[in-house]
């Protein structure tokens, strides 16, 4: 059996990893109010809409073109 002088000491550098228990700070600012959050997501979808019907034309084009 082996003693516990001769098992391998850790490196006293805690490396790469945080420790489990170790979190963040509070934020100092609130998040996004419900209100906020659906105001931006329409903004990203009718974003995304747009640039879907750009795209499809711009493909509409290019076929017909060919």
């Amino acid at each position: 059996m082996r003693s516990l002088e001769d098992a391998e000491v850790h490196p006293k550098d805690p490396g790469a990893y945080l420790p489990v228990n170790d979190l963040p700070r509070d934020r100092d600012v609130a998040t996004m109010s419900p209100e906020e959050r659906a105001k931006i997501e329409k903004e990203l979808t009718a974003a995304r809409d747009r640039q879907a019907s750009a795209s499809a034309s711009s493909t509409a084009k290019n076929a017909a073109a060919k």
